[in-house]
């Protein structure tokens, strides 16, 4: 009976685990219904490598994934982001811009 609870409980944690913790990798974009003023942020694993905002690619800067996986964010000139995952293809976005107000809106991930 053990041994059962045993394989239950890590079948349980195995299958309750967010699916989304392995990594941000591939393409994630939204916006585009705020005056086609969109956001695509192209992600190699944990690192972003493309990152569009305001009509053109601006260089990312440092970036750090939480411990759990679900929370990333990064800097580039004038501002940072920070990506919330609310399910396995979709995140919240907050962008913070020096002398602008904190633009809020969702993203999802390309198939």
């Amino acid at each position: 009976m053990r041994g059962n609870r045993s394989l239950l409980l890590a079948a349980f944690l195995v299958f309750a685990a967010p699916a989304f913790a392995a990594g941000w990798d591939g393409t994630w974009a939204g916006n585009w219904n705020n005056n086609g003023d969109g956001v695509q942020i192209i992600m190699a694993g944990n690192d972003p490598i493309g990152f569009y905002f305001h009509g053109d690619y601006l260089d990312t800067n440092s970036s750090s994934v939480s411990k759990d996986g679900n929370t990333l964010s990064f800097t580039f000139a004038g501002g940072s982001i920070t990506l919330t995952r609310n399910g396995p293809t979709a995140a919240h976005a907050l962008v913070h811009q020096k002398g602008q107000p904190d633009l809020a809106f969702d993203v999802k991930k390309d198939d």
